[in-house]
């Protein structure tokens, strides 16, 4: 990410912003959902079916958003492939 043009980095700021205006909304939801299960006798914890689904989307946006594992990382693939030719 050392020689990013200002086109990509304004492309990488705003799937930053994106991921975070999501888990936002996500927070804020999923608040809401256990405040309505709470609110209304806390009987079958129903409200765990949304979170962990959603968590998983969140889970894949975050990693897709900031590569924490490099595991799709350009200039790996980059250094590995010059190795590769010697």
């Amino acid at each position: 990410m050392n020689n990013l043009t200002e086109e990509e980095l304004k492309e990488n700021a705003t799937k930053r912003v994106d991921f975070k205006h999501h888990f936002l909304i996500y927070v804020v939801i999923i608040a809401f959902l256990w405040t309505i299960w709470a609110a209304t006798g806390s009987g079958y914890m129903w409200p765990i079916w949304p979170t962990g689904g959603w968590g998983i989307a969140i889970f894949f946006h975050y990693v897709g958003v900031f590569n924490p594992f490099n595991l799709f990382s350009v200039e790996k693939e980059i250094e590995k492939l010059k190795k590769e030719r010697g």
